[in-house]
């Protein structure tokens, strides 16, 4: 039954998403705004949807909870902030978050999303937090028509956006894709310059064994990676925080490196 859910997870995020906004919840007008925009993300998938979804959702909930825990506890308020959180769980899936990315993809393309390194997740968390604590305060001084307070934080708010949406797509626009001449690593976090293997020089690709001296793309993150390994050498760029994660030069000659997907490209 899980697996039936999440092969067709977009109707059930949808659903959810829908039923908060049907129930008391307590919303402003910025809260209403989040949520406008995440549901119309829900209804198009494409790398930039998942990117306002997962940033904009966790800040709607976190409204929707707190609703709810100022409010007299009750069916009602108990149901919203279920579905909330369900529907948030669902949304941080390997599952839809493969959905959003591969309905941008372009001809015979297959992408895989690629897991977050681990020394990047908590800067992306605080980034992430200070937003959401600057719409959290926005959507108080707009209730309170506050507007001394309101107009200021929503100038900050803006810039904070202007800088922070770049910032957190990069995350959502990682990708190992096969494509009719081979596979692309498609990774601007770690690398410079994406990195093209033709299928002639793709010796094997499968599980890495621990131990494996193979370049480590992956960023350091959690779960089993995928080794890829050449008959040939060839060269890999890495950006500047690749070469620090990896404490090494920006220019190598390998002949395997290691990436990490969200879900398996070996089936």
């Amino acid at each position: 039954m899980i697996q039936r859910l999440l092969t067709h997870i977009a109707w059930p995020i949808r659903v959810l998403w829908i039923a908060i906004a049907l129930a008391p919840n307590g919303f402003g007008v910025v809260a209403w705004i989040l949520w406008a925009s995440v549901a119309v993300a829900t209804w198009i998938h494409h790398p930039i949807s998942l990117t306002a979804i997962r940033c904009l959702a966790p800040i709607v909930v976190i409204c929707s909870i707190t609703y709810s825990l100022t409010e007299t506890i009750n069916t009602a308020n108990i149901a919203v902030s279920t579905c909330g959180i369900i529907s948030l769980m669902l949304m941080f899936t390997a599952e839809y978050g493969s959905t959003h990315v591969q309905a941008g993809a372009y001809g015979n393309e297959r992408r895989f999303m690629l897991r977050i390194p681990v020394p990047v997740v908590l800067p992306t968390l605080i980034t992430w937090v200070l937003f959401a604590v600057g719409m959290l305060v926005l959507e108080t001084a707009v209730q309170d028509k506050n507007y001394a307070l309101g107009i200021p934080v929503l100038i900050v708010d803006l810039a904070a956006l202007w800088k922070f949406a770049p910032q957190m797509h990069r995350l959502s626009r990682r990708w190992l894709v096969r494509v009719p001449a081979g596979w692309v690593v498609h990774d601007d976090l770690m690398l410079a310059e994406n990195l093209l293997i033709r299928s002639h020089n793709l010796s094997s690709m499968d599980f890495a064994l621990q131990g494996t001296e193979a370049l480590d793309l992956s960023g350091l993150t959690r779960g089993v990676p995928i080794q890829l390994t050449l008959r040939e050498m060839t060269d890999v760029r890495l950006s500047t925080l690749g070469a620090r994660l990896l404490k090494t030069m920006d220019a190598l000659h390998v002949q395997a490196f290691l990436v990490a997907t969200t879900r398996t490209p070996l089936n």
